[in-house]
């Protein structure tokens, strides 16, 4: 499957995946009296832990920190809901967070397509949520997203009214792609305008932040080029200062500024003033914000724009955007 069929992929992947999960049954006893919520993940399986915290923040009741790491918090207990999540099942660091969290708690989940974790889990009696495989594992948000936030939905940790407005949401990213997304438009001319420049990416803190995030992660599997990511205000406190006439002279330079717009009105005077600081030193803003009926809608065109623009710049770049050459490199190294 081509990179581009998997991006488009994306509202379908939320869908058919809601739709063959709607089955799935927990033990109600063994999850209940949950205090707090690990996501264990690298890549493409951790941010989609970040995006569920993010766009589930109004209706979780309890925290979730997602762990990128060999090792698990030590404040967590019996009453830690752990979710493992590996697309591959052979993720090392996540696998070495599975062992660690069988020795604390009995509430554990994995998410996975096989492999390692599949056996482990079943070694242990530990349930195991499949995903479809034979996607690029960055490709296969929808998936992991949807998958992620039915667990939660399943174990009446989320509310079955907010899981259906997520689902909802996905079914207007038909028309979006239409109108921003397909070739020749939005996200395409992005790309090319960015193509030769040195990029930095700004989110908002618990607003946009995720997003960010992904897009610098994008940028670099999918078009094979080094951005920064940071977020707003943060980035008003330091990051600020090292903006300068005198660094990448002979080069572009961007900023795009990843918001919403129910965003802190004191975000948006931050945002608007100090773009207007960097225009003065001759750096190129861009804005990139989406409408939609909800928070939710908004934060899923916002992925999807963003992946699409990761393509673009690729295509415009005479780069292939699937193979990732120095990371399979790296892991037959360490084996």
């Amino acid at each position: 499957m081509r990179m581009d069929e998997m991006i488009r992929s994306f509202p379908h992947q939320i869908n058919d995946q809601y739709k063959t999960l709607k089955s799935l049954k927990f033990d109600l006893d063994r999850f209940s009296e949950i205090e707090n919520i690990v996501i264990a993940g690298m890549g493409g399986s951790a941010i989609s832990g970040d995006i569920a915290k993010m766009i589930a923040k109004n209706d979780l009741s309890i925290p979730i920190t997602v762990v990128r790491d060999y090792s698990i918090p030590q404040w967590t207990d019996e009453r830690t809901l752990f979710i493992l999540s590996s697309y591959s099942g052979n993720t090392e660091e996540t696998i070495s967070c599975f062992k660690a969290a069988i020795l604390k708690s009995k509430k554990i989940i994995s998410i996975s397509t096989g492999g390692e974790l599949e056996s482990l889990s079943h070694e242990n009696d530990v349930q195991i949520v499949g995903l479809p495989s034979k996607y690029q594992p960055r490709a296969a948000l929808g998936f992991s997203l949807i998958t992620l936030l039915s667990v939660l939905s399943k174990i009446n940790l989320v509310s079955l009214e907010f899981l259906g407005s997520v689902v909802k949401a996905a079914d207007t990213l038909n028309d979006f792609y239409d109108k921003y997304c397909a070739e020749g438009l939005l996200a395409e001319s992005i790309a090319k305008e960015i193509k030769d420049g040195v990029i930095a990416i700004y989110g908002v803190e618990s607003s946009t932040d995720s997003i960010a995030s992904r897009f610098r992660a994008q940028i670099a599997e999918n078009s094979k080029m080094l951005s920064t990511f940071n977020v707003i205000p943060e980035m008003n406190h330091n990051e600020i200062e090292a903006w300068n006439e005198f660094q990448f002279m002979d080069m572009k330079k961007i900023a795009i500024w990843i918001h919403d717009e129910d965003d802190h009105p004191r975000i948006s005077d931050r945002i608007k003033i100090t773009s207007k600081l960097l225009a003065e030193i001759d750096i190129k803003n861009i804005f990139i914000k989406c409408s939609g009926d909800n928070y939710q809608e908004r934060c899923l065109k916002l992925l999807f724009l963003n992946d699409w623009i990761s393509y673009y710049l690729a295509k415009a770049n005479n780069i292939d955007p699937i193979p990732v050459n120095r990371i399979m490199n790296l892991k037959s190294k360490l084996s």
